[in-house]
């Protein structure tokens, strides 16, 4: 199973190429080609030590408008990918500076997906998408599941629609929180289908967040 800290650790000692890493996930992750671009260029930055976010910098390096450019920027940073923070330096003023822990970690997390997949289907070729989520939900959780259960999981797949991959990645986190019930996972897969839709119907607010704010309001001229 990949670690995110030492996948972190590694690419910061150059063990790990980050733009191969970036070039062979970004579609898995939900990136374009122009965002798995941006943030290749954004890691390079990084690990040259230059922390703060310059739009000037990044778009001479990148075939892009710049209202493109922060129109793009800002749903990377709406998605996570980006993380913009405020700290004080030497001096005690408020400086701003960029990570992108949150693509590594959603790069992290489909690995670990795939790699649940792939074991699931070498043992389980000929199975049915209900026979399968069963199969592994009951060797996740070590127990078998009760008609009331498994009942609940054709609800999740014939009514609601949720793919194999949904399921799997809820049972993931449930797994990791501890959580070894199906009405955990349930509440999982409900929350993250409200979140995504919510995702496309509201505006990014950039007010509500006091580095956001910063970041825009200081937009390169």
């Amino acid at each position: 199973m990949m670690n995110y800290s030492l996948l972190k650790k590694l690419i910061e000692q150059g063990i790990v190429d980050h733009s191969k890493l970036i070039l062979n996930n970004f579609r898995s992750i939900g990136l374009t080609e122009v965002e798995a671009f941006i943030l290749i260029e954004l890691f390079n930055q990084l690990l040259k030590g230059s922390t703060y976010l310059s739009t000037t910098k990044l778009g001479k390096q990148l075939s892009v408008s710049k209202d493109d450019l922060f129109t793009l920027l800002e749903g990377l940073i709406q998605r996570q990918y980006i993380s913009i923070f405020l700290r004080k330096n030497k001096e005690g003023k408020d400086t701003e500076f960029f990570t992108l822990d949150g693509t590594l970690k959603k790069i992290v997390e489909q690995y670990e997906i795939q790699e649940q997949a792939e074991i699931l289907d070498d043992r389980n070729t000929d199975q049915t998408p209900h026979e399968t989520v069963v199969n592994l939900i009951e060797e996740q959780f070590q127990k078998q599941l009760k008609p009331l259960e498994i009942e609940l999981i054709q609800k999740w797949l014939e009514e609601d629609h949720f793919s194999l991959i949904d399921i799997r990645k809820a049972l993931l986190d449930s797994v990791k929180a501890g959580k070894f019930s199906l009405s955990y996972v349930d509440s999982i897969l409900i929350k993250r289908r409200t979140k995504a839709k919510k995702s496309t119907d509201v505006t990014y607010q950039t007010e509500k967040s006091e580095a956001l704010k910063t970041f825009f309001d200081s937009w390169d001229k």
